[in-house]
């Protein structure tokens, strides 16, 4: 059948002399393809409707999809972005950062009557503090999967501590002890010291044609937003700040960094340099920076107004809010870096509360910053009963319906900006049979990556196994090559991360330069059956816009005899 969710296994066993035991066990059943999503938008003037359609949900499993509609004041929809980020899979530290920081207003943003939503994202917040401060060594600084691991960026650095700063000047539970730690390590940033932030990543890979991030260009953007973070902590450089809005301004690529030194300035009373440096902000925007893993123009464009409002600059908030919200793709293509500075700046824009009919109903919503809104949630049975929405308000309402679920059939290859390719071999290199195998057999499952892109992707790929395989081992780098057990793979490579859990293999790994990277996994054949294999799915963790997926198959596993 089509039905997911947690399914039961029975056994009974009769024999002689009345012998009978029966036994059942719990069993998750899931799609054999990861969820994707369907967005619709449009924009309710006063009187008009809104129909959801009652057949949303037709090509996802039952039991999987929801309808999630969304109405806003304001033209960034900020329900879909929080659940966007909410259902993100992946746990670097950008990412949690990311998640958690718009938790930290969830109150002021949702504008939602559902107190135990809030309190569970309450609860995220904290353990999304939890794990930065694991993975922060005794010298204050935090690695990107893991303490120590010094794969994190000076940018980085600074995003994280803002977080953490936040979250304890929002009641939350972050010792003293080592916000001081990450504080002496920020201001070495801050200065440019870069020598002195050890453990951090302080260079650009690469350099030439290709590259178009340089190390000045890292340091630039670090110390500023190291700046602007040590002032909100009130521990401001004065005349760092100063030297850097006088002298440096204009070598500073960056519209964000700009006006983070802006915003700085503004907290330290200096008004005209702050308004001079939001100037400069304003008119860099649309820089574009390939080489940066996390800056689109998109996310700096939300941050400069995000600063903006926090510098009480009305007018430059109200000339950059129809730009913020122009030609959005759905969430789930957005950057986790565009949607943390997406909701910060919904968090800044003033709006006035909906007001929208429901079958005759009235049911409005406020929020505490008077960015207003509502938000609908439907399974596949509330969705057929039918829902009719009206805006009964006197202002426009801008709208997002959200399709999201298991798909019911295989969703077809594609290459995005990045491909990805799967092979199934027996140990010794043949090509496995699919249709042929047996309970027992061990294959090879290698995984290739290619960019056609000049620049470094930070790739993540999954791979969803089939109920009857189970990983046994994954492969390194030593494994191939002469000296390795499997020379005929070529050359693998060490995934930063590679997990192998009990459905899926997880990948993460630098794809360089229009380059190739190939790794692999022992698996089992474990369960007869007849089953399918998902293709493997690839993107780039900060540009969901770059992502590949291969064909799926089928398996066929033979019991032993």
């Amino acid at each position: 059948g089509l039905d997911t969710g947690i399914g039961e296994v029975s056994l009974s066993v009769s024999g002689p002399d009345d012998f009978a035991v029966s036994r059942s066990y719990p069993i998750e059943v899931r799609s054999a393809w990861l969820p994707y999503s369907v967005v619709q938008r449009g924009r309710l003037s006063p009187g008009e409707d809104w129909v959801p359609d009652p057949d949303a949900l037709t090509n996802f499993m039952p039991g999987t999809g929801e309808v999630m509609v969304s109405f806003s004041a304001t033209p960034i929809d900020t329900s879909a972005l929080l659940q966007s980020l909410d259902r993100y899979p992946y746990a670097c530290t950008e990412q949690i950062t990311s998640r958690a920081m718009p938790l930290l207003y969830v109150e002021q943003l949702a504008g939602l009557e559902n107190v135990a939503w809030i309190e569970d994202a309450h609860q995220r917040v904290q353990t999304a503090i939890s794990t930065l401060l694991n993975r922060m060594s005794n010298d204050g600084t935090i690695g990107l999967w893991r303490v120590g691991d010094q794969n994190a960026s000076v940018w980085l650095a600074a995003y994280s501590i803002d977080f953490l700063s936040r979250a304890k000047e929002a009641g939350y539970a972050v010792p003293d002890a080592a916000l001081e730690r990450a504080y002496t390590r920020l201001e070495h940033i801050a200065n440019q010291e870069m020598w002195r932030a050890r453990g951090y990543v302080r260079t650009v890979y690469g350099s030439g044609q290709w590259q178009s991030d340089t190390t000045a260009r890292l340091s630039d953007r670090s110390s500023a937003y190291a700046l602007y973070v040590l002032a909100r902590a009130g521990r401001a450089n004065r005349s760092r700040l100063r030297y850097m809005h006088d002298e440096r301004i204009d070598s500073i690529a960056s519209p964000l960094a700009r006006a983070q030194i802006g915003a700085a300035l503004y907290m330290i009373g200096d008004r005209a340099r702050s308004r001079s440096a939001f100037d400069a902000a304003e008119r860099v925007l649309g820089y574009d920076n390939p080489g940066d893993w996390y800056q689109t123009p998109r996310r700096d464009l939300a941050g400069v107004l995000a600063l903006a409002a926090e510098a009480d600059d009305v007018s430059r908030v109200e000339r950059l809010a129809d730009r913020v919200a122009m030609e959005l793709p759905e969430p789930s293509r957005l950057t986790t870096q565009e949607k943390a500075f997406l909701l910060l700046a919904a968090r800044s824009l003033a709006g006035d509360a909906v007001e929208i009919e429901v079958d005759g109903a009235t049911d409005s919503g406020t929020l505490t910053t008077g960015t207003g809104g509502q938000q609908f949630q439907f399974d596949a049975n509330s969705l057929a009963d039918g829902a009719h929405f009206s805006n009964a308000g006197e202002g426009p309402v801008w709208v997002t319906q959200v399709s999201w679920g298991e798909p019911v059939s295989a969703p077809s290859a594609v290459s995005e900006g990045m491909s990805v390719t799967k092979r199934i071999r027996h140990l010794d290199g043949r090509d496995a049979d699919l249709g042929n195998l047996r309970q027992g057999d061990r294959l090879i499952i290698e995984l290739t990556l290619n960019s056609p892109e000049p620049r470094t992707i930070p790739a993540i790929a999954i791979d969803l196994l089939p109920a009857g395989f189970e990983i046994e081992a994954v492969l390194r780098e030593s494994d191939s090559g002469r000296s390795g057990p499997y020379p005929w793979l070529g050359r693998l490579v060490t995934p930063r991360v590679a997990e192998a859990r009990d459905d899926r293999f997880v990948a993460a790994i630098n794809l360089r330069d229009r380059g190739t990277a190939r790794f692999a996994y022992i698996v089992r054949a474990v369960t007869p059956g007849n089953y399918t294999i998902p293709g493997v799915a690839a993107e780039d963790m900060y540009r969901p816009d770059v992502f590949a997926r291969s064909e799926s198959q089928r398996v066929q596993i033979a019991a032993q005899n």
